[in-house]
């Protein structure tokens, strides 16, 4: 995130020269890089199109390291050339600063709170003018932190959230130009003296965001700036003097062709979660390093406007407004859908739009602040920041204490809203029979019970979630239910098909367990969908039909339960959406379709017959395709998926008679 691209350097049109901005430039080597620009489109687009959900983009994200590799060539650049030239003021160098963040900045978060009257709950309301607090005070990057996680459900509901990245870009730039003046000035002209603390302070960086991960904060590693602050360093160690330029030909072609490499494999690959950023946050900013390296030297080259390489370059140079305005765009985009799901053909459009948008900021805010056509004086730019960032300030306080009273759909919509939040762990046995730490199971998880039918549920959470519903509705004098579920494990005896180490020790164990016990059922379920995700289909299919044949040869009966009902989108979310908005929630909006064409293809691929059942949720809780959504007020999922204690019930109700065991 952060759009810190055009950050930096103005941009410049032929016969439209911008001299204030383009001294900005004036780093390594003289003049306008349009490679720069380049970098700066494949950070904005790799970030825009994972927000976006764009197939195949899982690591988008890593375009916000990208970007602060750029920030730190570009200042540190900027820092040691002036103080060298002894034309260095700090006065200079914040009003450049202000010029170049503050407008647009502004500009987006005054226009972003309108629909937030409309689109948010009265809670997030509060929440959206707090985080513009500390927007105005440069402090996003820790009011997110302690809110939740980057990668969490609640993030796409925080239209102010990308601003973190732009914090934690504006207290490098109040700490960077104090320590490298004071490193210069006491370096007494000795020149290894900048370099050598960059590396120290660099190295320190990287090291504490590891520590950080290791001892599971991984969100302090994320959000905070003395975590990050190797991505900046190690750009800015590009700019110094002395390093040396590639070769021409060959070696700058190859080295260039490598940073794109580097570039690619997590973007393309990389999946969002806890193990971000430490060591996976290296490929992509020594890549950006590589490619910002590979150009020093290398004269831009003249071309059309039709020339391919004219697309990359317009994205580089609104690359700042594109950054700030998709995210906004695109939360609000989802609130006005019930379902909160953009199709294929509407994020195309949202894009379109978002390009247009930030082309409008680009020009009409960023540029006439950047070129001093309005706020002429440094005087004037401080005076118009300090004023500009006074009302923000005091608005949005005033938006906090005096928000209003909620009305009863905003009330009826934050019941709803609540059970993002819902306790999960004593309805799945979480620690116990659920998510154990090293994958194996307890004693109390897999005992018979002599004289009782034993049915032993199996599989990943969900097979986890229907275990209190079955235990409401089977006689439990009769029949004694067991529970074998880890989280993300599909319920298999290969061991070497499984992904995970705590999935492999937990097949394993099952392998152990049915060559000494002999359930009377075993139920099996899990999340196929995801396990079927294309190429998978055919392995997962033939990895059941191993497993059931190998249990049926051992006289265990086997009931699969076909894929459970899925939502587009957290059920409650857009339940209380609906509720706010005053629109009828139905099943055809939120349901997933392609659940339905899973299990016609796992009904018709599974060798039913004596040994094996095929039970198929959606036939059981969703009649010709109408699903319920709420059992007494509650919604059935706490997510997309997982369900409730209510829906666990609701469900299981409908399916136990299908288990041929007598329903209490």
């Amino acid at each position: 995130m952060s759009s810190i691209a055009a950050q930096f350097r103005s941009v410049s049109f032929p016969g439209a020269p911008f001299p204030a901005a383009r001294h900005l430039d004036d780093i390594a080597s003289p003049g306008h890089r349009d490679d720069i620009d380049w970098l700066r489109a494949i950070a904005v687009l790799s970030v825009v199109a994972f927000h976006f959900e764009t197939p195949g983009i899982f690591g988008g994200f890593v375009g916000v390291d990208i970007f602060f590799v750029i920030s730190g060539y570009l200042i540190i650049g900027i820092l040691q050339s002036e103080i060298a030239q002894g034309r260095f003021s700090f006065t200079g160098f914040y009003e450049r600063r202000l010029r170049r963040l503050l407008p647009a900045l502004y500009v987006m978060v005054v226009l972003t709170a309108l629909p937030s009257l409309h689109f948010l709950l009265n809670s997030e309301r509060a929440e959206f003018f707090r985080s513009a607090v500390a927007v105005v005070t440069f402090t996003s990057n820790i009011f997110f932190w302690q809110q939740s996680g980057y990668f969490d459900r609640a993030a796409v509901e925080k239209p102010l959230l990308h601003s973190w990245s732009l914090a934690v870009e504006e207290q490098f730039y109040l700490v960077l130009p104090v320590l490298i003046w004071g490193v210069l000035r006491f370096a007494h002209g000795r020149r290894l003296v900048l370099p050598i603390t960059l590396v120290m302070l660099a190295v320190a960086s990287f090291a504490l965001g590891l520590i950080l991960m290791r001892d599971g904060a991984s969100a302090s590693a994320f959000f905070l700036s003395p975590a990050r602050a190797w991505e900046f360093l190690i750009g800015g160690l590009m700019a110094l003097p002395g390093v040396p330029q590639p070769r021409p030909g060959l070696a700058q072609r190859s080295a260039r062709g490598l940073s794109l490499l580097l570039m690619a494999i997590p973007i393309l690959s990389l999946r969002p979660g806890p193990g971000f950023p430490g060591l996976n946050a290296v490929a992509p900013c020594l890549g950006a390093a590589m490619f910002i390296w590979s150009g020093i030297g290398v004269a831009n080259v003249a071309r059309s406007a039709l020339s391919p390489l004219s697309l990359p370059q317009f994205f580089g140079r609104i690359s700042y407004s594109l950054y700030l305005w998709h995210w906004p765009l695109f939360a609000f985009a989802r609130f006005a859908k019930p379902g909160l799901v953009l199709e294929a053909h509407e994020k195309a459009a949202l894009f379109a739009l978002t390009v247009s948008v930030s082309y409008l900021s680009w020009r009409y805010v960023e540029q006439p602040f950047r070129s001093r056509s309005l706020a002429a004086t440094p005087r004037t730019a401080f005076s118009m920041a300090a004023v500009a960032s006074l009302l923000l300030l005091l608005g949005s306080i005033a938006a906090v204490i005096f928000g209003g009273s909620s009305s009863e759909a905003d009330r009826a919509a934050a019941r709803l809203d609540a059970y993002n939040d819902y306790d999960m762990k004593p309805v799945y046995r979480y620690g116990t029979c659920f998510t154990t730490s090293d994958g194996r199971l307890g004693d109390a998880c897999l005992t018979a019970a002599p004289g009782k039918t034993n049915i032993l549920l199996w599989g990943d959470s969900f097979a986890a979630h229907y275990y209190h519903g079955l235990t409401a509705s089977l006689d439990l004098h009769a029949v004694n239910i067991m529970q074998a579920t880890q989280p993300a494990c599909m319920p298999t005896l290969s061991a070497e098909t499984q992904g995970l180490a705590s999935c492999r020790a937990f097949a394993a164990q099952m392998r152990d367990y049915f060559g000494e016990q002999k359930p009377d059922l075993v139920v099996m379920s899990a999340d196929w969908l995801e396990y079927a995700r294309p190429p998978r289909f055919g392995g997962m299919i033939a990895d059941l039909k191993q497993t059931i044949t190998h249990l049926n040869e051992a006289g265990i009966a086997v009931v699969l339960l076909g894929p459970s009902l899925q939502f587009r989108a957290r059920l409650p979310s857009m339940l209380a959406r609906a509720e706010l908005r005053g629109i009828a929630a139905t099943s055809e909006e939120f349901v997933r379709a392609d659940i339905y064409a899973l299990d016609r293809m796992m009904r018709n691929a599974l060798p039913v017959g004596e040994g094996l059942s095929y039970v198929s949720i959606l036939d059981a809780v969703c009649p010709e395709r109408r699903c319920p959504l709420t059992e007494h007020g509650v919604p059935l999922s706490f997510d997309h998926a997982h369900l409730t204690a209510q829906g666990s019930v609701y469900m299981m109700a409908k399916v136990a008679p299908s288990l041929k065991i007598l329903p209490r």
